[in-house]
Parts: C-alpha cells; structure tokens; sequence
C-alpha cells in the first residue's frame, strides 16, 4: 500500500480521470454518494489520489462495463474489501486478493475459511464475476503451483468441491418444465467439470433444460442421450490441453455431430475451427447457448 505521505504527493482528480478513463464529475459523484476514493489533503487542502484510488475506480469501471449498476458494484467492493487487502496491495484489486485467500485457505486445507470465502464472493458478486474473477483465478494459482511441483491437489479437490456444491445447489433451482434441452459433458480424461457446471447453471437461469453429465464422459453415450432426448445443443467443456483436440476428432465420427460445441479454456478461439465454439468467456458462451435456442 502507498504510504501517506506518498498519497499526499498523488494525483488531483483530473490526473485520476486520465488513469482511469472515468470523468471528473463521474468521479466526484462516486465518491460524494458512496466514499469509494479515499484522497488525503495537501496543506493547501487540495485533494489527492494515489494507487488505491485508481485500482478501485477501474474496479468499478469494470462492474459498470459489464452492466452492473454502481451502487450493485460498489457493495460488491465493500464485502470483498478488507484492512489487508486493500487494491493498493500485492495482488491488484479486491477480487484479485480474495482469489489469493481463497486459493491460500485450500492449500492450507482449511475447509471452514474455503466455505467463508466463498459464501463472500458467491454474496458479493454476480454468479459469471464471483467464477471470473475470483474461483477460477484462485484455481488457476493452485494449477501452477502444481505445474511447479506443489502439492496442492487436496487443495484443488477441496475448493472445487465446495464450488461445485454451490453450483449445483443453483443449478437445482432453476430447473425449469419447458425449454430447449442441452446436453453439457466433459470428454473423456476430462476431470475439471467446474467451469461446465457453471455454463450449466447459467443456461439453466436462461430457460435451457439442462442435463450436465459431468466429468470424464464418454461422448459417444452423451451422443446417445442426446438423440434420445431431442437436445436442441451438446457442450464439450474442455480443460486439459489437448482435450478439446480429441473430444473435437471424437465428435466428428458421432451421429448427431451437428449437435455439438466446444467449450471451456482449451477450446481454440471461435472462427478457427470447424465446430462451433462457445467462449472464451462464460458470458461469450451463454450468449452462444442463447442463439442456438432461438435457431
């Protein structure tokens, strides 16, 4: 964090619209209705911004791009913020440091302060932010860590299984009696089915009737199901590297080919492929989910 009197010696307000891209009367407002910046006094009593400041304007900037309302966003800052873990610190942002905390509760097998964490961000935060910006980042930290030679898949194990008890709680309630079916699956050798039993839920809440298979699923049979059911999609969510490779050769030999997308981190960008894809993000891939039901 910057000292004080490094913020004494920060920005005026006009220098902090430039950083950040957010007006000058945009950011009086801000911090007039809702406090989030936090400037010192000159001895002239003129105000000044340092990083802190900045890091939270882009914060929020970002919450509004993505169609949050601002005073949403600025609660969601106030729960994930804390004395330790302001977006001056190490890790930049407060869904950044939560990752950390998050990703340092699992690795120390702390299963109660995993669960407080993320009954935190799951509060706080839209359901597509709270995996974006904080369950997958902190998963990510626990992967290369492992890449590294860490031990920590107990720690993997335990936040994705807390994850997915909550998503699978919302996925429970959003089963709806009507609408398109869609068939979500992890391929064969495919073990992470966090990130499509999110999709799942997402399509859920969109009017899908959704049958996740979960992980290491045959495709052949999910194909089968798939027929039986009149699926109107099928979604290969795809993790591992190389995974998106088979399970795209796999599809290709199944009947109901037509039927089928990839999904998921190791998909290939949309357009470079033959098969459809649905990403990068989630919210690239419920936009492609809702298409293909208006098709």
């Amino acid at each position: 964090m910057s000292t004080a009197s490094e913020r004494t010696t920060g920005m005026a307000i006009g220098s902090l619209a430039r950083r950040t891209g957010v007006p000058v009367d945009t950011l009086r407002a801000w911090e007039r209705r809702y406090g989030v910046l936090r400037p010192t006094r000159t001895d002239g009593g003129q105000r000044r911004y340092g990083n802190e400041d900045v890091e939270r304007v882009l914060w929020l900037a970002a919450r509004v791009a993505e169609g949050q309302r601002i005073s949403d966003a600025v609660a969601a800052l106030q729960a994930l913020e804390t004395e330790d873990d302001a977006p001056g610190g190490a890790a930049p942002g407060p869904t950044s440091a939560l990752a950390s905390r998050l990703a340092a509760a699992a690795r120390q097998g702390d299963g109660p302060r995993v669960e407080i964490e993320l009954d935190r961000t799951f509060a706080a935060l839209p359901l597509v932010q709270a995996m974006e910006l904080v369950v997958f980042p902190a998963l990510a930290e626990l992967g290369r860590r492992w890449a590294d030679g860490e031990e920590v898949v107990v720690a993997e194990h335990l936040l994705s299984a807390a994850t997915e008890r909550r998503l699978a709680a919302r996925l429970s309630a959003a089963r709806r009696p009507r609408g398109p079916i869609g068939i979500v699956a992890c391929p064969s050798g495919e073990r992470h089915s966090v990130g499509a039993l999110c999709l799942s839920v997402l399509m859920a809440q969109d009017g899908w009737r959704v049958s996740f298979l979960g992980a290491d699923t045959p495709l052949a049979e999910a194909d089968t199901v798939a027929q039986a059911r009149r699926a109107r999609a099928c979604v290969a969510v795809c993790t591992y590297p190389g995974s998106a490779e088979a399970a795209a050769a796999a599809i290709a030999e199944l009947p109901n080919a037509r039927l089928w997308a990839l999904a998921g981190p190791d998909a290939p960008d949309p357009g470079v492929h033959q098969m459809p894809v649905w990403g990068p993000s989630l919210e690239d891939a419920r936009a492609a989910a809702a298409v293909r039901a208006a098709e």
